[in-house]
């Protein structure tokens, strides 16, 4: 084969490997086979085990001493979006002043929530409003599946990467990142174990992610854009 012609089928198949194009239906960045949780996280505990008997009393002394403070919380934490972390992220940090963090986001949940949706379908660990019925919960949720906590997952997901693209607050973006996963054990509607299982979890999707390489060209715009919005240089200090 002629060398033009052999370097050619070599781009063709190069750009095959990578594009977004050969990625599942449903996943934008990884594949489901690309996150196996199943094999990575442990079992949740048993029902009626020990374990779980002092998972469940840590719910509900979360529930029965939450504030008003923690219930409005908890409940605008309800929601799965990146600008949970505007409050420590800073009032620039909103959707049109960063679009491509926006959409690089909610990929990385999109691909986050198929990988949690498996184990969670594996796992069938049940949500301690259902072990419990006296627990009363101050969100909507199905009492379907808790094992991992979704949310906790996108909050672990963000956390990792907000605090790659701004460094100068990792700490309290991943404090945000904690009380964000917590919010779900003062709601009512996860195991403390379910959200320890979503830290895992969020770091084991990013670790993915970070070694995609369609990922890591959108995540640098994105951090660039959003360095830009909140008035800092690109090095990565004020």
């Amino acid at each position: 084969m002629h060398r033009s012609c052999r370097l050619l089928v070599s781009l063709i198949v190069a750009a095959l490997a990578v594009s977004p194009a050969a990625k599942a239906a449903d996943a934008f960045y990884l594949n489901p086979a690309d996150v196996d949780l199943v094999h990575v996280l442990a079992p949740p505990p048993t029902e009626d085990s020990p374990a779980e008997k002092t998972d469940l009393q840590a719910v509900l002394a979360a529930v029965n001493s939450r504030t008003e403070a923690q219930i409005k919380s908890a409940q605008a934490d309800d929601q799965r979006i990146v600008f949970r972390f505007a409050d420590v992220m800073g009032p620039n940090f909103r959707p049109e002043s960063v679009p491509l963090a926006a959409q690089l986001f909610q990929h990385v949940y999109q691909d986050g929530n198929g990988a949690t949706v498996a184990a969670k379908a594996y796992f069938k660990r049940r949500r301690p409003f259902v072990v419990d019925p006296e627990i009363k919960i101050i969100v909507e949720q199905a009492p379907d599946f808790s094992y991992p906590s979704n949310h906790s997952t996108f909050a672990y997901e963000a956390g990792i990467l907000l605090a790659a693209m701004v460094p100068e607050k990792a700490a309290a973006i991943f404090q945000r990142a904690a009380d964000y996963a917590h919010n779900r054990v003062i709601a009512g509607v996860h195991f403390p174990t379910d959200v320890e299982a979503g830290r895992i979890s969020g770091s084991v999707i990013d670790n993915a992610l970070l070694h995609d390489a369609h990922f890591l060209a959108d995540f640098e715009h994105a951090k660039s854009e959003v360095r830009a919005a909140l008035g800092l240089n690109a090095a990565g200090s004020q």
